[in-house]
């Protein structure tokens, strides 16, 4: 990461990423509408930290530029969210915007106090600095982003923490929505991580739970929705080989009707510049009446307020291979990588092959994935688990 002195203690961090990639997906009949090749400056982001002696006030804030790089939302089958369906909808632009009161050095531990906007402690951390190009499709039951919260935080020396926030439900209607702050304090969540092994927040090992009550207005109706999530995550090294590991489960709960669930299982070995993963997902989403048909735009578009018609069953796996050919502080990995999806009718008025014609689907996408100022760093945690505050620290006093 770039950092710089400014002056009395008073340092500032940044880096910024991009990928500029190409999708070609259809349906395994190739004869059908539903055919598309798409080039995209995908998760365009700028992440900047400024702390204070020993940071203990940090202010971070990540920039999302989506909202014009991808307006019409990114090709991806099985995704859904916030009025995009098979495309992943653009983040907001303030994607984070936070401001950390950190005691580092608290009895038997450390603590913070974080306010502003971003991710809620609940789930995994936001799949843009996971290896995958693509988003899964539990995004939206295993990440809770871009809400108005106030969160604490307090990591044992153990290397167990427990993290609590109250939030705004209501999810941004769009990429420019900065002001989705109706029903603040209404919904809250919890997620209690214990890391094994030497390191302290690098240890090798984590192993997470987290339970969410989410309160958001779909069509004039308040409705709730209880949402689980537990994970194990391995990173280490073996002798020359980087060995990176991430198995969760998720489950949402409506209030009053069914809800959906996701098992996720992500792998990438490192050794030297290469870099080949692979994902697996079995998972059920919502299905909306669309706004178009197959061929046209709208077929990517649902009413964001809409309630679901059905449910459909996802099963995707993703391969891919990706080079690095940079320094530490630009990189630009040239990669590629294949989607094989198969989706399967799981409740009310919905059948796969008449929506689409077909049950499975490919894609594939290359590109390069470029970073300025570091590798992609760990993003959803505030506080005294922000990598990037602590990175800011003095060496000598790094968790």
């Amino acid at each position: 990461m770039w950092m710089q002195p400014l002056g009395r203690g008073w340092r500032v961090g940044a880096m910024g990423q991009v990928f500029p990639i190409v999708t070609s997906g259809s349906p395994s009949n190739s004869d059908l509408p539903i055919h598309d090749t798409e080039l995209y400056a995908t998760q365009p982001a700028a992440m900047l930290t400024l702390g204070s002696p020993d940071q203990v006030v940090v202010l971070r804030t990540t920039l999302d530029f989506e909202a014009w790089t991808q307006p019409g939302g990114e090709l991806t089958f099985g995704g859904w969210g916030e009025g995009f369906i098979d495309k992943r909808h653009p983040h907001t632009l303030l994607h984070e915007a936070t401001l950390s009161l950190n005691g580092w050095d608290l009895p038997g531990g450390a603590g913070s106090l974080t306010i502003g906007k971003g991710f809620v402690p609940f789930g995994t951390e936001d799949p843009m600095s996971r290896p995958v190009a693509k988003y899964p499709t539990n995004h939206h039951l295993s990440q809770v982003l871009e809400r108005w919260m106030v969160a604490g935080v307090y990591l044992l020396r153990s290397g167990l923490s427990l993290e609590a926030s109250v939030f705004g439900g209501a999810e941004p209607t769009d990429a420019h929505d900065l002001s989705n702050l109706d029903g603040f304090g209404e919904s809250f969540g919890a997620r209690l991580t214990q890391r094994i092994g030497d390191g302290g927040l690098m240890a090798p090992w984590e192993v997470s739970a987290s339970w969410a009550h989410v309160e958001q207005e779909h069509d004039g109706t308040l409705e709730a929705t209880e949402l689980y999530n537990a994970a194990v995550r391995h990173n280490g090294r073996y002798k020359d080989v980087n060995v990176y590991v991430l198995v969760e489960g998720s489950r949402s709960e409506p209030e009053g009707r069914e809800g959906y669930w996701s098992t996720l299982a992500e792998a990438r070995l490192g050794f030297g510049r290469h870099r080949p993963y692979y994902r697996f997902e079995y998972a059920t989403r919502p299905e909306y009446e669309r706004e178009g048909l197959a061929g046209t735009t709208g077929f990517y578009r649902y009413d964001h307020d809409a309630h679901p018609v059905g449910a459909s069953r996802w099963q995707i796996h993703t391969l891919g291979y990706e080079v690095d050919t940079g320094s530490p502080r630009f990189a630009a990995r040239p990669f590629v990588e294949v989607q094989y999806n198969q989706v399967t009718h799981e409740n009310g008025e919905f059948n796969p092959v008449v929506a689409f014609g077909d049950d499975r689907f490919w894609s594939v996408s290359t590109g390069f994935k470029i970073f300025l100022g570091g590798d992609a760093m760990r993003m959803g945690t505030y506080g005294v688990l922000d990598p990037m505050a602590n990175a800011m620290r003095p060496a000598q006093h790094q968790h």
